[in-house]
């Protein structure tokens, strides 16, 4: 088996290379083809995986994208276009408007898709046709869209494990380990409204309602005590995300005082970060930081590749087509994140209850803002990326949108010749 990573020098790969040892049953013998335009980093990290995976998998180093993929039967792509650098500007830009800047929601999310589309796309067109492309890059829900969209029945599946978090944030808010839970809708704007127990369903409203809401405000960043709040105002699961949009202005205030981006934050930790990652891989056993993507990030994308590889009918949550209308109040062509059956053919979307009145309409506009974001990534058309943010729910000024639109293109305009 031969496991293209596309963003081999990322902060993540210690993670990947974890969920590579998770499956060493599986992948003996696999070999894992590094990629990455920052070649150091790549060197870097390639070098870490081989003292970590020793003779378990061979590890190989790439210059040039084409002989990466060339004979691949997974592509697994980590990558973060522009790096921290444009992750400031997409969290900076929007907040200076009064909106919420956050790297995968809103418009943040939407100048993010602008730089991860085109290479998304470019990876679709030459990775082998038979070849599964499984991706982790933001904001998925669009990138896989975008992709799909542009090369129908392309192998292609967006992975974000945030909905792992929210589970575990909601066990440990409803005292109840082992929790179940269907999360429906777009990545980053689910819902569960059917959560089972040690397979037994719960009755989740009168749950909620006997919750007391923690303290804390916004930290965590999973803010448990806004997502006990709306949990008993909807009667089902909120996934964390949902505070921009329920408490968006509240949150903007919050990010303005804040005084640094969450990109700045990570940016003051990286050189500890990678200095600490430089000198495990010069040992005989590295034990890497799990600062960044620790072991459940990789392990989630390997056991997707091990599902496909080895017939496993594994169930995940994953995005992927809303084949056959799956979620009924979303198009049939629609990119959602919804549980799957996964085996040799690929996810196949189990049956799940329609997204709860409530939260429908919200999500339905945000499905359309991802469509339009999509488009105007692969056209490079100015006036459907107007259309995108004029239709995000975060948006309520067209002129607003102009805004943040001209001067985020004008920031990252190295990065995106298609507007160019």
């Amino acid at each position: 088996m031969k496991i293209t990573i596309v963003g081999a020098g990322s902060g993540y790969m210690p993670g990947i290379i974890r969920g590579v040892l998770h499956r060493a049953a599986d992948l003996r013998g696999a070999e894992l083809a590094c990629y990455d335009t920052d070649q150091p980093a790549q060197a870097l990290m390639a070098r870490l995986a081989r003292g970590m995976l020793k003779d378990l998998c061979t590890v190989t180093e790439h210059s040039s994208l084409k002989t990466a993929l060339d004979g691949a039967d997974f592509v697994f792509t980590t990558f973060r276009p522009g790096g921290m650098r444009a992750r400031h500007l997409d969290e900076a830009i929007p907040l200076r408007h009064g909106v919420v800047g956050q790297e995968t929601a809103g418009p943040g999310g939407f100048l993010m898709a602008c730089r991860s589309v085109p290479v998304l796309l470019e990876i679709a067109e030459h990775a082998p046709e038979d070849a599964w492309i499984i991706n982790y890059t933001n904001p998925t829900s669009i990138v896989t869209d975008a992709v799909l969209q542009r090369f129908p029945g392309r192998r292609f599946i967006g992975l974000c494990d945030q909905h792992v978090g929210d589970t575990e944030m909601w066990e440990d808010l409803l005292g109840l380990d082992g929790l179940e839970a269907d999360w429906i809708g777009l990545n980053h704007f689910t819902w569960a409204s059917r959560v089972r127990h040690k397979g037994v369903e719960l009755d989740l409203p009168p749950l909620l309602d006997a919750l007391s809401a923690p303290g804390g405000g916004a930290t965590p960043w999973r803010d448990p005590s806004r997502m006990t709040e709306l949990g008993r105002a909807l009667g089902y699961l909120p996934n964390s995300y949902a505070k921009y949009y329920f408490f968006h202005d509240e949150v903007v205030a919050e990010l303005r005082a804040k005084g640094t981006t969450r990109a700045e934050d990570i940016l003051a930790t990286l050189p500890g970060f990678l200095a600490q990652i430089t000198e495990e891989s010069r040992k005989a056993d590295p034990d890497p930081s799990r600062e960044r993507g620790g072991g459940e990030h990789g392990e989630f994308a390997v056991d997707t590749i091990c599902a496909i590889a080895g017939d496993e009918h594994r169930r995940l949550i994953l995005n992927v087509p809303n084949a056959g209308g799956a979620i009924a109040s979303l198009a049939p062509d629609a990119t959602v994140e919804i549980p799957c059956d996964v085996g040799r053919d690929g996810p196949r979307a189990l049956p799940v209850p329609d997204i709860p009145l409530p939260t429908r309409g919200l999500t339905q506009a945000v499905a359309a803002y991802e469509r339009l974001a999509g488009r105007a990534a692969t056209t490079g058309d100015r006036k459907i990326a107007l259309q995108a943010l004029m239709a995000h729910p975060f948006i309520r000024s067209k002129h607003t949108a102009g805004a943040i639109l001209d001067e985020g293109l004008a920031a990252h305009r190295a990065d995106l010749p298609r507007f160019f």
